[in-house]
């Protein structure tokens, strides 16, 4: 019975999709080795990911090869089709993003605008490191479960991942695949960007390193090479700085200590004086003196 459910998944011709006024839709596309497709265009944008095989994409009497873990970022009206190698036939997973999103005076406009600009229109696209890729495919596969529980406001969220997928691409996190960099230095980089963008959330060893490819041990090595520091005095330093700024802008100790990611308020008077060399409440009364 799976065997036959799975079957019908597996697409000889495109499978048809609307999307709505305003909206986000994700089409997940099974090939078959004899799938084929003619040359047309769509009326929304095409964000990407090639999840399985490898083929041609076609555009304007020209043609680029796209493999595994390829990303794209087809405009709307720009007619292309894919051609499967038969051996290999791609499974696509496509965020659809209608036009009316990126048009002129819209929010999304200047970062639509700046994720063409990272690229030649119709290239094969790739994560620049191991790091990048795995919060590219996080970003796909949440589309693809939203889509599919459809949840209350899960129309919002599709919209939020076609957002964070365009301001990854934007930020400089993909690139043409000639510069892809597949070494584990690389990988660590990445996530030290992530921190210094999400510390005030839950941050373990173990995710990052998962996420990099890596062991925990040779991302904690390779971690400390690049900062000088270990996880988690990096994480405790970044969180104690913007403590810092919370504290002067609110004046309020607990209040920061929880934007700052502690969850602890004893935990972090500990690390705010190791820090620092003051309490919260000594470097409260410095600023007001």
């Amino acid at each position: 019975m799976k065997n036959r459910e799975a079957e019908k998944l597996v697409r000889q011709t495109p499978a048809p999709i609307e999307v709505p006024k305003g909206q986000v839709r994700v089409l997940e596309s099974h090939h078959a080795a004899c799938f084929e497709m003619e040359l047309d265009h769509w009326a929304f944008h095409k964000i990407c990911w090639v999840a399985v095989g490898q083929g041609q994409l076609e555009f304007s009497g020209s043609s680029t090869h796209i493999q595994r873990n390829d990303l794209l970022v087809l405009p709307a009206d720009w007619p292309h089709r894919f051609v499967d190698d038969p051996n290999e036939p791609l499974t696509l997973v496509i965020i659809c993003v209608d036009q009316r999103l990126t048009a002129a005076g819209s929010a999304l406009k200047p970062i639509w605008s700046a994720t063409l600009d990272k690229g030649t229109l119709g290239q094969a696209r790739c994560a620049k490191s191991a790091f990048h890729h795995n919060a590219f495919v996080e970003d796909f596969r949440k589309g693809l479960r939203e889509q599919l529980n459809r949840e209350t406001g899960w129309q919002i969220t599709l919209t939020g991942v076609a957002q964070s997928l365009l301001i990854r691409i934007a930020r400089g996190h993909c690139v043409m695949r000639e510069a892809f960099e597949s070494n584990s230095a690389a990988a660590v980089c990445g996530s030290i960007e992530y921190l210094d963008q999400h510390f005030n959330e839950m941050q373990r060893i173990e995710d990052m390193a998962e996420r990099c490819a890596l062991s925990p041990r040779r991302f904690t090595t390779l971690f400390k090479a690049q900062t000088g520091q270990t996880f988690s005095h990096y994480l405790n330093e970044r969180r104690i700085e913007y403590a810092r700024q919370r504290l002067r802008q609110t004046g309020h100790i607990l209040y920061a200590c929880y934007e700052s990611g502690f969850n602890d308020l004893a935990y972090f008077y500990r690390v705010f004086k190791k820090h620092t060399g003051q309490t919260p409440g000594l470097y409260l009364s410095s600023i007001d003196s």
